[in-house]
């Protein structure tokens, strides 16, 4: 049972010997972005700048800056570039700017069923995790609605813890560790069937997944970021690899995804978990002890290993691996 205390990994600093930090990104719908802006404000203070009518900002909250914006990127693109009146100046009519904002408003007013406002947090030390729910809380009490409120509601929370070590052989460790404990995090996370179904988190390919387990891969950072834009050219992973990747070299993953809007940052962006915000049970930091997981099996030593051999073998030898479990499962029933 992952309990709602704050949980702290075996590596609590980073590199350079500083306290590493946690982002967080949940999305959410039922709330328009001005009352979400006062939110912030009224939970941690600070001053609402605004870019335009879908993307937001409260700048210098005792936490840091926080992010709050309509999750289309089509619409922020509209709304920032003033598309309309530059395609009028090409074609050579004049747009009125009113009619732009006409045009703005439809396309939102359209994707509120269905398109998220998202608010990003800003990253903080592991011990202050439990201050992020002030805001979980104000959200579930003005009605925010999350996952399970709608059946087209693939609504995410996005944990961003950042990397204990740029080394690749410790971002390998951690890698590893996700991913054999992918089917446990899936169930202990509880994922809503819509999420699975859409393509925001689709599963590492197998033949990948293979890969990167085999006791023999030792790859340089290079190479583990040449091998990952093979399998995985997209952001659509529950364990995004790529915003970290391009930290570590952003000319090598910028010259395979151009088109890719792929920020440059020391963290695992990790994406399985629902956004529960509608849920008076639910709490950021159950979904960040249920990660902490990943990093203990990472600093395990042994146990990784033997979990990753255990792994491979049960692949390799499917029907011989399902005759040694039922052969335990019936020793045990004639034992009890």
């Amino acid at each position: 049972m992952i309990s709602d205390t704050v949980q702290f990994p075996p590596k609590s600093k980073n590199a350079s010997g500083e306290l590493r930090k946690m982002g967080l990104e949940i999305e959410f719908s039922g709330l328009p972005i001005d009352r979400i802006a006062s939110l912030v404000t009224m939970c941690y203070g600070g001053e609402m700048v605004a870019e335009s009518d879908y993307k937001k900002y409260v700048r210098n909250t005792r936490l840091g800056d926080f992010n709050i914006e309509l999750d289309w990127i089509l619409l922020q693109k509209l709304a920032k570039t003033d598309y309309f009146h530059k395609f009028g100046e090409d074609i050579g009519i004049e747009i009125d700017s009113r009619w732009q904002r006409s045009v703005e408003k439809l396309l939102a007013s359209t994707a509120k069923p269905f398109v998220p406002f998202e608010v990003s947090f800003p990253p903080v030390t592991f011990d202050r995790i439990a201050e992020l729910e002030e805001l979980r809380k104000a959200i579930y009490r003005m009605h925010g609605k999350g996952t399970s409120a709608s059946p087209f509601n693939a609504f995410g929370l996005h944990l961003n813890p950042e990397t204990p070590s740029r080394d690749p052989g410790v971002i390998l460790r951690y890698f590893q560790a996700f991913l054999l404990l992918y089917e446990w995090l899936r169930l202990s996370h509880e994922i809503d069937m819509m999420r699975e179904i859409t393509s925001f988190i689709d599963p590492f390919p197998d033949n990948y997944v293979d890969k990167v387990l085999d006791p023999e891969y030792h790859p340089d950072t290079g190479r583990i970021i040449d091998d990952y834009l093979i399998f995985n050219p997209t952001r659509n992973r529950p364990l995004d690899m790529l915003p970290l990747f391009a930290w570590l070299d952003k000319d090598r993953v910028s010259s395979r995804l151009a088109d890719e809007l792929i920020r440059p940052r020391p963290t695992f962006h990790y994406r399985l978990p629902n956004s529960s915000i509608d849920d008076p049970g639910w709490t950021f930091t159950r979904e960040w002890n249920v990660w902490v997981q990943v990093e203990r099996l990472a600093e395990s030593g042994g146990k990784l290993t033997e979990m990753q051999t255990l792994f491979l073998y049960r692949k390799r030898h499917p029907i011989k691996s399902w005759t040694e479990k039922w052969m335990r499962e019936m020793r045990t029933r004639i034992m009890n």
